[in-house]
């Protein structure tokens, strides 16, 4: 299909699970995608990707200055026109056990690293009034389990931030989106034994259901949880 052709889209997060599915899906639907992610080689971008072409750029969103020149970069070789912000960190623990750093990490990558890619994001769609901002959040801003105060903190906060963004938005046609999974079946859980992968979502499970948002531009979804047929797992 080719639903985004003549769009560029960036990904971050997008070495490993829902943001590299994401970038997958977009690349397939035609799009231009720029794939974001501390662990990819290639710091800077210096031409426009193709349609259905996935570019691997090096980026650490809570690097305000590093930031800014990766979406410098696409300013200088052409529009942006989606912003998926899927870059994530996990770190459970009970609050009495839980590391200091650990919480300061999520809230970094999670709030401020959304924060920052979604402001240089505006800053180059409002002009156009033209563009759309997903950030892949998760149902635990809604819902508390055990274990998981920082990152259910951190997610609570970059649900609030989407929020806002969404408001000073939309006089500029920009849609904003904030997309919870549940349960899906991502590196996150590598650590945490004693649950039934195979109950969870697929990270290209979300990734279609992103990109079915994105390829619909006369609808505006702002939020939505999804989560496996099982539920809270």
């Amino acid at each position: 299909m080719t639903r985004l052709v003549g769009k560029v889209a960036a990904v971050t997060g997008a070495s490993s699970g829902i943001g590299a599915a994401i970038s997958r899906a977009l690349a397939r639907e035609g799009a231009a995608v720029v794939a974001l992610a501390r662990r990819f080689a290639f710091p800077a971008m210096t031409e426009r990707p193709v349609a259905g072409q996935i570019v691997q750029i090096q980026l650490d969103v809570t690097d305000e200055a590093a930031v800014r020149a990766r979406f410098g970069d696409l300013a200088a070789v052409g529009a942006l026109d989606v912003l998926v912000c899927s870059a994530g960190v996990g770190h459970f623990a009970p609050v009495h056990t839980a590391a200091t750093a650990d919480v300061r990490e999520m809230l970094d990558v999670h709030v401020l690293g959304t924060f920052l890619c979604a402001r240089e994001a505006l800053r180059l769609m409002q002009p156009r009034r033209s563009g759309h901002i997903v950030a892949i959040g998760s149902h635990v801003a809604g819902r508390a389990f055990p274990d998981c105060a920082g990152y259910t903190a951190a997610k609570a906060g970059q649900l609030g931030l989407m929020r806002v963004i969404a408001e000073e938005a939309r006089p500029y046609d920009i849609r904003v989106t904030t997309v919870m999974p549940g349960a899906t079946d991502t590196p996150i859980w590598d650590d945490r034994p004693g649950f039934d992968r195979r109950k969870m979502m697929q990270p290209d499970d979300v990734a279609g259901f992103v990109v079915a948002i994105v390829a619909r531009p006369s609808i505006a979804v702002e939020e939505v949880v999804i989560t496996p047929p099982a539920g809270a797992l």
